[in-house]
């Protein structure tokens, strides 16, 4: 502001000191009103150029003002962007730290759920032999399910404890189902009843003559004739055809260790 001041004053004198010696050249033929209306026309001009200067000095000090603003955002926008970039290193330095504990994990997480497969394949084998197509299917699709890379570790080792918790089921109900058994040569039709897996037994569809499962010599074996009337009434209860009560069925002792 002082600088416009000082600028004004100085014009002013050159603009009075023109006109000045204008006068004086002109002599007593010039009348006072032309000297007068110069004076006025030329401060005119002047005053214009001044405020011409001046609109250009505010200018430039708001661009001036305006620039420094945008090198302090611009200095704030640099900082977030290094914070944020060093947030990401860090996560990106973490997530490989847990991709190489999860590689380790799953070194030794896939040979115990190899074992896991292999002992329910084993155990499905020396069990009775129930449901054995679609149990033996089941393992095989886990088999399979090993060796494919599209399978998360996850979902293989759900699929396995989904088996394990499927043949642990079959110990606690009872199941009567009807199906064919080779007699002589021939296929025989007869009514499965399994309780559980205690005891595993089939009776003809005339009742006159069963069988049950013996776990040591893995064989059928008669059905003793004291079973018959009872298996033929369980079977019903397990069918829904009728009421539930108590029934008596062979359950095989293994032998004691010599």
């Amino acid at each position: 502001m002082k600088k416009q001041v000082l600028l004004k004053k100085a014009v002013a004198g050159l603009v009075a000191t023109a006109v000045m010696g204008s006068a004086i050249a002109a002599g007593p033929f010039e009348s006072s009103l032309n000297i007068e209306k110069r004076i006025n026309t030329a401060a005119a001009q002047t005053q214009g150029t001044v405020d011409q200067l001046a609109d250009q000095t505010t200018d430039l000090s708001l661009d001036y003002r305006n620039t420094l603003q945008r090198v302090d955002s611009l200095r704030i926008y640099n900082a977030q962007m290094e914070r944020q970039i060093a947030s990401q290193r860090k996560q990106i330095n973490e997530s490989s730290t847990e991709m190489e504990s999860i590689d380790e994990t799953e070194k030794g997480v896939l040979p115990l759920m190899d074992d896991m497969i292999k002992t329910l394949d084993e155990f499905v084998q020396l069990d009775i032999p129930f449901n054995i197509d679609d149990r033996q299917a089941r393992i095989q699709k886990l088999y399979g399910l090993m060796d494919d890379a599209n399978v998360s570790v996850s979902e293989k080792y759900r699929k396995i404890l989904e088996a394990y918790q499927i043949e642990a089921q079959y110990g606690n109900v009872v199941d009567a189902t009807s199906g064919d058994i080779e007699k002589d040569g021939s296929p025989l039709a007869v009514d499965f009843l399994r309780v559980g897996r205690m005891s595993y037994v089939y009776l003809t569809k005339d009742g006159k003559a069963g069988a049950y499962w013996d776990k040591q010599s893995r064989q059928w074996q008669p059905l003793p004739e004291d079973y018959l009337e009872s298996v033929g009434e369980a079977v019903k209860m397990a069918k829904g055809t009728a009421q539930a009560n108590l029934f008596k069925v062979p359950v095989p002792v293994a032998e004691a260790a010599q």
